[in-house]
């Protein structure tokens, strides 16, 4: 039995979530309440069900184990959800090694020293006479003292080694540490203080805990905003500021705004709007975006109206784009509104500012205003068209090129109606006629299809035995055995993720309502939490890190700490193929299909047993319906394919 087998058989899900706040009462085989993920005071749609000790949500199809409700409530990776239930069960998790212990105590270390920092600064902006310059700024920002006692504003005296000394001498910390922790530099007269005559922004993890500093400089030193170096607790392009502070408002109105500065994020919560964030100085990466979407999958981001902010806005959407795609996961999609989304994960749209002012400027001085620009944010495919072509003559033949250049590429990610729309638009903007337009569409759209073609001509080698077929009791032997077989083969085999990714949203689009329950990317097909959590940290992986071969997946598996390395090696064992065996996608498929279908039945089970607690006739044919959707969508998933050789028999009968 595994540890997680362990912590589940000592928790009790019921108990678990009444605990963290959400009111459970009894009905029928289930208890039901109010859904912590998404806005409900009418109907209780939180289903949680003690004889398979999960949960479920008919109004925003939440789902999953004990594990998922901490990691969503929380904002918890699954590391951090494994050693809040193993404290709360009672469980030791397996004992550290020398090396593993020594990293734990110097972070701790560190944590430590950031903390004290942290009230240093903050005393000295508030209490000392040479923190006046600090005060005046804070003042004259509009600040004020409950923002500065949740945020821990402070100031760093105009003084070479004033925090140095305080940290090594009256507190005996090492200069090692204090290095490490990047509040001190080494020079050659000896350490001195990082930051000076600045205003200092302390920036905390999900939990609270002061990671890293910034501060803004109140004199003529550059640069103007300085922050912690990368250390290993602080990694600025993976921090968004004051999401700690965030999180529950952006579960609460299930929307993020991502804003500039770290002024902007104060501003806005010193004014009611607590859902604000801001990355630190970098564009929006797809780390940022894995945080927020544990909270909301709506992200706004209102950066500034000018040219560079623009810039910013269209760096963040590219960063996204591009990362996703190489990854294989959440491809940035277009819906028919024009919305660019990060498929499954995010809908993005952008908060158009007035020129020349700050978040913060408008939210202090019209906060009606502010929440009237949220309340109007533009589909990001309209900002696109906006942006690609600000500044340039439509009538100038060379300056359309490099408009369309831009446009294309975006338009040929659309679908059906919504990719006419946008060509009828982009007619209008450059005085390209439709015709052409949709030709270069097509043009571009054809070396992938070539390329789709060659590939499907290759040979292919005998296939392996037959999987045995998936019962739809959820995560019983057979589902663990398929779900296990197709993260290994995702995991050797990195193109599995796209061809699942493509399998899943085809037979989606198939089904529109009853798909749109289930997300279409292999992580929705995962729900054994060490299966979720060794796929999350194969993501994690910098892309050019990420293992190729079985000799650099060996590696990787050994640098996963426990119990997901040993998990790792069992799923290793599973798989013995061949490098050049190409039948690997077809067999992913198979799986993917015998899982999505498990889920599915197992939503029409929840379905049936909520039509014995049902009494309005409106809401019990509601349900019916749901039923028969999810049943045609099963049948689909499970129907062969028609080959690519020999015409169907179907298509003979004329059916």
């Amino acid at each position: 039995m595994s540890v997680i087998d362990d912590i589940k058989a000592n928790i009790d899900i019921v108990d678990l979530i009444n605990s963290m706040g959400v009111g459970l009462r009894r009905s029928g085989r289930s208890f039901v309440g109010f859904c912590p993920f998404h806005p409900n005071t009418r109907t209780p749609a939180f289903h949680v069900y003690p004889d398979t000790q999960s949960f479920y949500c008919f109004g925003c199809h939440a789902s999953g184990t004990a594990f998922d409700f901490v990691m969503r409530k929380q904002g918890l990776d699954f590391k951090g959800a494994l050693e809040l239930l193993a404290a709360r069960a009672g469980i030791r998790l397996e004992p550290k090694n020398d090396a593993q212990r020594q990293e734990d105590a110097r972070r701790a270390r560190l944590l430590e020293i950031n903390g004290i920092a942290a009230r240093y600064f903050n005393y000295v902006l508030l209490n000392l006479s040479r923190g006046e310059p600090g005060r005046d700024y804070i003042a004259k920002r509009g600040i004020n003292q409950d923002a500065i006692d949740a945020f821990q504003i402070g100031y760093s005296l105009d003084d070479w080694s004033h925090l140095f000394s305080y940290l090594h001498e009256k507190k005996g910390y090492s200069v090692e540490d204090l290095i490490t922790a990047g509040l001190v530099i080494p020079g050659e007269r000896g350490p001195y203080d990082r930051f000076r005559n600045r205003i200092i922004f302390p920036i905390r993890n999900m939990r609270g805990e002061v990671i890293g500093f910034g501060g803004r400089a109140l004199g003529d030193a550059q640069p103007k905003y300085l922050n912690t170096p990368e250390t290993p607790l602080f990694k600025k392009s993976e921090v968004l500021y004051g999401l700690d502070l965030a999180r529950d408002a952006i579960r609460t109105a299930n929307r993020a705004i991502v804003v500039e500065g770290y002024v902007d994020v104060i501003t806005a919560h010193q004014h009611g709007f607590r859902n604000v964030v801001a990355p630190l100085g970098t564009a929006l990466s797809k780390a940022h975006i894995n945080q927020l979407k544990r909270l909301t999958d709506q992200v706004y981001l209102a950066l500034d109206a000018d040219a560079a902010g623009q810039k910013a806005t269209l760096r963040g959407l590219e960063t996204i784009r591009t990362t996703s795609e190489e990854e294989g996961e959440g491809r940035m999609v277009t819906t028919a509104q024009g919305i660019v989304r990060l498929e499954n994960d995010a809908t993005i749209r952008i908060i158009r500012l007035p020129a020349g002012r700050d978040p913060d400027e408008v939210i202090a001085a019209d906060p009606q205003l502010w929440q009237t620009l949220v309340d109007q944010a533009a589909p990001v495919m309209d900002f696109y068209l906006e942006a690609y072509t600000a500044g340039l003559d439509m009538h100038d033949p060379t300056q359309q090129r490099q408009a369309l250049e831009r446009i294309i590429p975006l338009l040929s990610e659309l679908d059906g109606a919504a990719q006419r729309v946008y060509v009828a638009r982009v007619e209008q903007l450059t005085g390209v006629r439709s015709e052409l337009l949709v030709d270069l569409i097509r043009a571009r759209l054809q070396p992938t299809r070539r390329s789709e073609r060659n590939r499907a001509s290759r040979p292919s080698t005998p296939p392996l035995p037959a999987i045995s077929p998936v019962s739809t009791t959820p995560l019983d032997e057979h589902r663990r055995h398929t779900e296990a077989y197709l993260l290994t083969l995702a995991l050797r085999y990195p193109s599995v993720n796209l061809a699942i990714e493509n399998l899943l949203e085809n037979l989606k689009k198939q089904h529109r309502d009853a798909g749109a329950l289930f997300g279409a990317g292999l992580e929705d097909l995962l729900e054994e939490p060490l299966h979720q959590a060794i796929w999350q940290a194969y993501l994690a992986t910098p892309l050019e890190l990420r293992p190729t071969d079985p000799e650099s997946l060996q590696f990787w598996v050994d640098t996963l700490g426990e119990p997901l390395s040993s998990e790792a090696k069992a799923l290793l064992e599973i798989l013995n193929r061949r490098p050049d065996d190409v039948r690997f996608r077809h067999e992913a498929e198979q799986c993917a299909r015998l899982i999505r279908k498990a889920q599915i039945m197992a939503r029409i089970r929840r379905y049936k047993e909520r039509l014995d607690e049902l009494t309005d006739e409106e809401e019990i044919q509601q349900v019916l319906q749901h039923i028969r959707d999810l049943s045609s969508y099963a049948e689909q998933i499970t129907r062969p394919r028609q080959s690519s050789t020999f015409p169907d028999l179907r298509n003979l009968l004329g059916q």
